[in-house]
């Protein structure tokens, strides 16, 4: 989700908020998962320090999706300027937000789960994605997006806001992460039916004895 919007851009001096820990990450994927009917056991998470400025990167494929929850210093400071809204709920409602977006990666690790979800939502906005990564990172937008309207309905609006703010104000240095032309109720309603049919999208193949690992 990250990637891009921020590299080189903070300040070495600004403020270097903590990362989510483990559990509280976890219990975030169970409540998407049971919301979508989604078995979650078969994703990983990792306390990662990796040297990117994003605080959450997910690797997908198709026996495991690893969500690592990145605690180098840069990603701090990249997830303190985010924490910055002058919302009280700030933390828990971008958390809720970022957990749905990363679990929509590992959604579509599933083989020909990609290019049904692209046409689909394609057809539906009436122009075609610049690439594989244009498309998942805005379907990944809508689906966090469609998962706090449904569960912290209060920060919906604000959460909206500052999304399409992030994604304008970075649009020409990352367009591969603009999804702000998408960002409309109509596109909020198109895929929550996409992930809450009677038949749900199954996450890639892994053991159960893998969940939820640690480094």
């Amino acid at each position: 989700m990250w990637n891009g919007l921020f590299f080189g851009l903070m300040s070495l001096f600004s403020p270097q908020a903590s990362l989510p820990d483990l559990v509280t990450v976890e219990s975030h994927i169970q409540q998407f998962a049971q919301l979508y009917r989604i078995d979650a056991g078969r994703i990983q998470l990792r306390k990662s320090v990796l040297n990117n400025p994003s605080p959450f990167l997910t690797h997908s494929g198709i026996k495991t999706c690893t969500v690592h929850i990145n605690h180098h210093s840069d990603a701090k400071r990249v997830w303190s300027h985010f924490l910055n809204t002058g919302h009280d709920s700030a933390e828990n409602a971008l958390l809720a937000f970022t957990s749905a977006h990363e679990l929509t990666h590992c959604l579509l690790s599933e083989p020909g789960r990609r290019p049904a979800a692209r046409k689909a939502l394609e057809n539906h906005l009436g122009y075609s994605f610049r690439n594989n990564t244009h498309f998942e990172e805005t379907l990944a937008d809508l689906v966090g997006l469609a998962y706090v309207q449904k569960t912290l309905p209060a920060d919906f609006g604000w959460v909206l806001d500052r999304l399409k703010t992030i994604r304008t104000d970075f649009s020409s240095r990352d367009p591969d992460h603009d999804s702000s032309s998408a960002l409309q109720a109509q596109s909020l309603e198109l895929v929550d039916r996409l992930f809450s049919l009677d038949h749900p999208l199954r996450l890639a193949e892994t053991s159960t004895a893998e969940k939820f690992a640690g480094n």
